[in-house]
């Protein structure tokens, strides 16, 4: 008779794993990261035969970081044998920081549900499997002094499968949505993690499957981003109130200014800052922070009077979005 899992198994289509049971390589298992030789081990399954990853997270933490730099180099030398471990082990990676492998990109169907799968074993602690999704964000960054517009993935979806172990292997399952809330997450990577206590553990057969569509999808995103618009001019209304506030409030300085000392001030630090004449008796403003938006607020003298301003979100001269 042929198990609950046997079942399951049997009905589900393409791993989209690439090497999920770890057997393609040379030095390293293919399509996933490199193994550093100090935490991560590529080796031979002693309980079912073929390969598998063992992650060993009783290793000082600042020797793992070291080694971490180390594998940024194209090739990186053999690791350090590691100091020996006294007490629980509070001062290991196991203890802080955690040690996660991951695997090559995987392509995510929008409005699709997924099913991951794993079999681990441990010496009784219980590791994380995560799946992490992206979006490709505009950000904009210095080249050559000049500003530049690129995309760089961000993470945007998380989840995780906890997984019991124990001395044999032990197979643990999750379904997830990967673009439950965004319609833009395009790309996914599973995340291996081991952490706490400091021990051996072992993974084998990671495995994604796509197991049908989330017909609600498109409703909730519809919702999700009139709620995101929402907000947003929620923000948007409250940060120009705060501005008209702060624009009465240093105009009320200006006029206190000019009535001690005969003229307009020359500029807004002048409100703050004592000239030395006996006139002047501010500070006729307790401080000049910039604008809600973080600029400054924009004085000029015109004619016989001044004009006084914040440019808005856009931080540019003119438009709709200027407040006075």
């Amino acid at each position: 008779m042929k198990t609950a899992l046997a079942i399951l198994l049997a009905l589900q289509g393409k791993n989209l794993v690439r090497n999920p049971g770890f057997e393609e390589g040379d030095l390293h298992p293919a399509h996933w990261s490199r193994c550093d030789g100090l935490t991560q081990f590529w080796e031979k399954d002693d309980k079912r035969g073929g390969k598998c990853i063992r992650i060993f997270t009783r290793v000082c933490n600042e020797e793992y970081h070291a080694r971490l730099e180390e594998m940024k180099l194209e090739n990186p030398p053999p690791p350090k044998p590691p100091r020996p471990i006294k007490g629980m082990g509070y001062d290991t990676v196991g203890g802080n920081d955690g040690v996660a492998f991951w695997s090559d990109w995987i392509e995510v169907s929008p409005a699709r549900r997924y099913r991951l799968m794993a079999d681990v074993r441990s010496e009784g602690g219980v590791p994380k499997i995560f799946v992490k999704g992206y979006t490709d964000m505009p950000v904009e960054i210095d080249e050559g002094g000049k500003p530049k517009k690129v995309s760089i993935p961000r993470v945007t979806y998380k989840i995780y499968l906890d997984c019991p172990g124990g001395p044999e292997w032990r197979t643990s399952s999750l379904e997830f949505y990967p673009t439950y809330e965004r319609d833009d997450v395009r790309r996914m990577r599973v995340m291996i993690f081991a952490y706490w206590p400091p021990q051996n553990y072992w993974f084998d057969n990671i495995r994604i499957f796509e197991v049908g569509d989330d017909p609600e999808a498109p409703k909730r995103w519809a919702a999700l981003k009139e709620k995101a618009r929402k907000e947003k001019d929620d923000e948007r209304a409250a940060q120009v109130k705060e501005a008209r506030y702060a624009l009465g409030y240093i105009r009320q300085g200006i006029e206190r200014y000019r009535g001690d000392m005969g003229a307009w001030p020359p500029d807004l630090a002048a409100l703050v800052k004592d000239p030395g004449d006996p006139r002047w008796r501010g500070p006729y403003v307790m401080e000049l922070e910039g604008d809600p938006w973080g600029n400054p607020y924009k004085y000029r003298l015109s004619g016989a009077g001044f004009t006084l301003k914040s440019h808005g979100p856009d931080a540019a001269d003119g438009g709709d979005d200027d407040v006075e």
